[in-house]
């Protein structure tokens, strides 16, 4: 028997299991850094499979580790285990029981297919080389856990040589696969602005300094920089997405708040922006007598993955979902992804794994009906095991 095949006949046989992980996940969701529950149950099944099993990275982090017959290269495989503030409304007989908490990016399915896989290639572990590092993260939707796991010594013994990890994907077709070479998402940069006008009567504009016009213009002119200082070439979005003033139709308020976000897959960009931003603020304000405060925050990196490291996963999923079903070059996404962090500091790549019925009406994730289906656990479990076997099998 292949290994391929070894694979998809062991996946089968812990298929259950691995939705009933997913299911009890499900139920009992947790926000960034307070994942005990689903730590203890990541913990709990390592136990029982006699993996050697680290807590308490980065918090609520777990890291198995599989050895294989002897001596080799060591890959990393990363599942993210938070779920997000909202009130679920998907009707699954699995549905969230704790008020304004639900998996609703597909963490829980994350986490149950990295168990599967590390189910699998535990009975595999004779017929390879090398080392598996299951890492279970905290944390990716607020502040980044993966950035923390790596501070406090994750991709250390045993060093790391490579690191893969997948997303179940709303806008791609059931039983598809994307990845590709080179930038994959975008680095999620959140900037906020104050500006600091005169209150006065609606009736009175002249004796007042209206920060809403003031705003108008400034974000008015924030789309120049994007169209007339940025490279055609490079993609970019910015966008502000709240403003808050104001309370009366009958007052100019004092005061005007606001945020929004850059995406980008030039790092180097993040900082011409918010300087060009503040340009802006500075110059609209002191030409009509206000003042302004401005805080541009880099969050995460953009996601690049290393072109050998992304045909090594196209290669691997193709074995398991066939060829035709795998976009080795597929384009890039402005969302974010933490596990960008790894990606800068290991030879790394990032993979999606279709969970649409239908591409024309995606599955739109962090909303209270999100929702897919069980069987597509086994091509994440399948794939990461299957990328895990290939790069170790690499001279």
């Amino acid at each position: 028997m292949t290994m391929t095949e070894s694979i998809k006949a062991l996946s089968g046989k812990y298929s259950d299991a691995v939705v009933k992980i997913r299911h009890e996940l499900h139920r009992r969701p947790e926000l960034g850094y307070a994942e005990h529950e689903t730590s203890r149950l990541i913990v709990d099944t390592l136990a029982a499979l006699g993996i050697e099993t680290r807590t308490g990275i980065a918090g609520t982090g777990v890291v198995g580790l599989i050895r294989g017959r002897g001596p080799g290269r060591t890959v990393l495989l990363r599942a993210d285990m938070d779920a997000l503030p909202i009130q679920e409304e998907a009707d699954v007989p699995y549905r969230s029981e704790i008020a304004d908490r639900m998996h609703a990016c597909g963490h829980d399915g994350h986490v149950a297919g990295l168990l599967g896989a590390a189910m699998v290639l535990n009975e595999l572990r004779d017929r390879f080389d090398g080392n598996v590092k299951l890492v279970f993260q905290p944390a990716e939707e607020t502040e980044g856990g993966a950035a923390r796991m790596i501070a406090e010594g994750v991709l250390e013994d045993p060093a790391v040589d490579a690191a893969f990890a997948c997303h179940l994907w709303g806008s791609l077709g059931e039983g598809k696969v994307q990845t590709c070479p080179g930038p994959m998402m975008a680095s999620p940069n959140a900037f906020w602005f104050t500006i600091h006008g005169k209150g006065g009567h609606g009736a009175l504009p002249h004796l007042a300094v209206d920060p809403i016009l003031l705003a108008s213009q400034a974000i008015t002119f924030f789309q120049s920089i994007v169209s007339r200082r940025i490279n055609p070439l490079e993609p970019v979005v910015l966008t502000v997405s709240t403003i808050r003033s104001g309370e009366a139709i009958n007052v100019i308020p004092g005061t005007l708040e606001a945020s929004g976000t850059v995406r980008t897959f030039n790092e180097a960009l993040s900082q011409v922006i918010s300087r060009e931003m503040e340009s802006i603020l500075k110059g609209i304000t002191e030409a009509h007598g206000a003042s302004y405060s401005f805080v541009f925050r880099e969050h995460y990196p953009p996601l690049v993955n290393d072109a050998r490291m992304a045909q090594l996963a196209a290669g691997a999923f193709a074995k398991i979902v066939g060829p035709d079903r795998v976009n080795g070059s597929a384009p890039p996404c402005m969302a974010a992804e933490d596990f960008a962090f790894f990606a800068k500091a290991v030879p790394s790549a990032f993979a999606f794994i279709g969970i649409a019925k239908d591409e024309a009406d995606p599955m739109v994730h962090h909303q209270a009906r999100f929702q897919w289906d069980d069987p597509n656990l086994s091509i994440l479990t399948q794939g990461l095991a299957q990328i895990a076997v290939d790069f170790l099998a690499r001279a």
